[in-house]
């Protein structure tokens, strides 16, 4: 009996961009960082410690070291632009 090579293979979810930000979510959902990290820039929240505003926003949950150390408009950078350059890559236009 033989079986297509893709039911032979796990499925994986694919993993949300974000999330390569931190070590750990503590429990929260990727939308939901991405979502309270978008809501901090727009509140003028850019200058904040991005530990400090992500104990508060998401508590347990533990940004990567390099970026725990920064401001929150320097993760929100840190995201947003490898994401713009995938989408530019993704429809050719670059």
């Amino acid at each position: 009996m033989a079986l297509p090579k893709s039911a032979l293979r796990a499925e994986v979810p694919a993993k949300h961009p974000f999330e390569s930000c931190f070590v750990s979510l503590g429990g929260h959902s990727a939308e939901q960082a991405l979502t309270a990290l978008t809501a901090a820039v727009h509140a003028a929240q850019r200058e904040m410690n991005a530990f400090a505003w992500l104990a508060d926003a998401l508590p347990g949950a533990t940004l990567k070291p390099a970026l725990a150390f920064g401001t929150v408009g320097e993760l929100y950078r840190s995201y947003t632009r490898p994401a713009e350059l995938g989408r530019l890559k993704a429809i050719g236009r670059f």
